[in-house]
């Protein structure tokens, strides 16, 4: 049946489910709705009211598409949070296996002593990938369910007013927003916390003189894991959202600014500690640009290689609040 708020709520539904479950789930809706509206209105042409009379007698697209998926009577996690939870899961979990994987691999290569027994060698490597797999999975799967039994337990809600007035609008062409892009996100988010926590030495240089000189102290690093670990889970909480959505938003957008603010808090409490930079890297790249007659700046630049990071780390989440604001204020115009 054609009718925009029809049109809008369907698509709110939908999008919470599998894309395999869509097209029957779109069918079986408009069709439910028809019937209920030729059951209230006979042969009379419905109005706009009539609708959104029908459409709030069905609930809420959450409650429907809980219902479609069979995850409304979940214990810790029910409802919409269920079908949310296990979107997430789904790509942050294989997510982390293959980074904690990879990065156990290189470790490996990396300290490899050809003098050890090949057969003990690959027997303690392989327990150690193990290992590193179950330790790896046990953080994200313990942080997501926490957050998502917080949002069960207080009920958590962002939208206000009522349900019809907060239907979104179809999204068309610039408005989606891919999800192989929030994924994207969501894996770069996950490789840079293992890597800086997990395996720091293999982010360095290699030259003939000093042979590999990482860039960052680990010890350094390492403590200060919670700003690290703060900074993936917003990252992660942001892409998510943006799943979650399927569109620019404004509640997108001020999610979206909100989490940068305080990934930035944390860049700055990362890359303003000095310590983090390991010394024998600033001598090493100094002496390499004296070597080939580089200029006084190029050194200076490479020895404060934090205040480098962290200036591009802010203006790259900035220009990312600006243009998710942009875009989710061009979409609210047009709804």
């Amino acid at each position: 049946m054609e009718n925009e708020l029809i049109a809008r709520y369907i698509y709110a539904v939908t999008r919470h489910l599998p894309p395999n479950m869509r097209p029957d789930v779109e069918k079986e809706l408009d069709s439910l709705i028809a019937d209920m509206l030729i059951e209230k209105c006979g042969d009379i042409l419905p109005t706009d009211k009539d609708v959104k009379t029908v459409l709030t007698e069905l609930g809420t697209p959450e409650e429907m598409a809980a219902k479609y998926s069979g995850d409304e009577n979940q214990a810790l996690i029910s409802g919409i949070n269920f079908i949310y939870y296990k979107q997430i899961l789904k790509i942050v979990l294989p997510i982390v296996v293959i980074c904690v994987t990879v990065g156990n691999i290189i470790n490996l290569c990396i300290n490899w002593d050809p003098a050890q027994n090949p057969l003990v060698a690959f027997g303690l490597s392989a327990g150690q990938v193990l290992a590193g797999i179950v330790g790896g999975l046990l953080v994200p799967f313990a942080i997501v369910t926490f957050i998502f039994a917080v949002f069960e337990r207080y009920k958590v809600k962002l939208d206000t007013g009522d349900m019809i007035s907060n239907l979104p609008a179809v999204p068309k062409g610039a408005e989606k927003i891919r999800r192989y892009e929030a994924v994207a996100g969501i894996i770069f988010s996950v490789v840079v916390v293992v890597v800086l926590l997990g395996f720091p030495e293999v982010v360095g240089m290699w030259t003939r003189a000093t042979g590999w000189v990482p860039i960052f102290v680990p010890d350094v690093l390492r403590s200060l894991w919670m700003f690290i670990v703060l900074w993936a889970v917003l990252e992660i909480v942001k892409e998510s959202v943006k799943i979650v959505e399927g569109q620019y938003t404004r509640r997108l957008a001020v999610v979206t600014v909100i989490c940068n603010i305080f990934i930035v808090v944390s860049a700055l409490a990362v890359f303003l500690n000095d310590r983090i930079v390991n010394p024998e890297f600033v001598n090493t790249i100094t002496c390499f640009i004296e070597e080939a007659d580089g200029s006084a700046a190029a050194a200076f630049i490479f020895g404060n290689i934090n205040l480098i990071v962290l200036g591009a780390v802010i203006l790259g989440f900035v220009v990312d609040s600006i243009v998710v604001s942009v875009n989710a204020w061009k979409s609210s115009k047009e709804i």
